[in-house]
């Protein structure tokens, strides 16, 4: 079995918005709909965890799950102060019986059923997986003055997306690890690495981004637009 923690419990502070940015619509849903969607839509998803603040369940389930048609109930956890802290919570509500969970992050609207399959069968075979898309901008390193002081060659050099995909025993144990000897990752797969795990990537999706500012925003409801037309 398969299943798909969604994490939506930041705040949104550098959208600006007056709302958090879950609840901001693209193409006349919200963003956390759509995202719930593409899962529901995958067969070989079983349940969908959804770690939201405590503050906002209520809210959450008015105004994203009652009205998205899934087939099936998502489960609302509460989220803690940090990602990390949410995800751990999250796992705790797994079914002993899965095998794989994908951790995804829930401002990303545009994962494709493509790409989530890809995920299964990739933590699947190597036990611990993330897309990633390549860096095609020069990256440059500066001082405090902000002065170059290194181009950094880029070839090796990828942007991680979600979801990420874990054996679920392994992501619980990383999760535990890290609670035993306080270590601070901003991804799941950070927490593997530093525990002495391998993981694996798959090629991404460049339509699949993390909507944090307006501009993102705005480059969503381009995609979108490009894939009605």
């Amino acid at each position: 079995m398969s299943s798909a923690l969604i994490v939506a419990a930041g705040r949104g502070v550098r959208m600006g918005a007056d709302r958090p940015k879950q609840y901001l619509t693209i193409g006349g849903l919200p963003i956390l709909t759509r995202t719930l969607r593409a899962f529901d839509n995958c067969e070989r998803i079983q349940q969908i965890v959804v770690t939201v603040p405590e503050q906002e369940m209520d809210r959450c389930r008015r105004e994203i799950i009652a009205g998205a048609g899934l087939r099936r109930e998502p489960l609302l956890v509460p989220g803690g102060p940090r990602r990390q802290d949410s995800v751990f919570n999250g796992l705790q509500r797994m079914p002993e019986e899965d095998d794989v969970v994908l951790i995804h992050d829930g401002v990303r609207p545009l994962v494709t059923g493509e790409l989530i399959e890809r995920c299964i069968d990739a933590a699947r075979r190597w036990g611990a997986c993330i897309p990633v898309v390549p860096v095609t901008d020069t990256l440059i390193r500066v001082d405090p003055q902000n002065v170059i002081i290194e181009t950094v060659a880029r070839e090796s050099l990828c942007m991680a997306q979600t979801p990420q995909a874990f054996r679920l025993s392994l992501i619980r144990k990383a999760h535990q690890w890290a609670r035993q000897n306080a270590k601070v990752a901003t991804d799941d797969a950070s927490l593997v690495e530093q525990m002495g795990g391998r993981v694996h990537t798959i090629p991404g999706d460049v339509t699949n981004i993390k909507i944090t500012t307006a501009e993102d925003l705005q480059r969503a409801e381009a995609y979108l637009h490009r894939q009605w037309v």
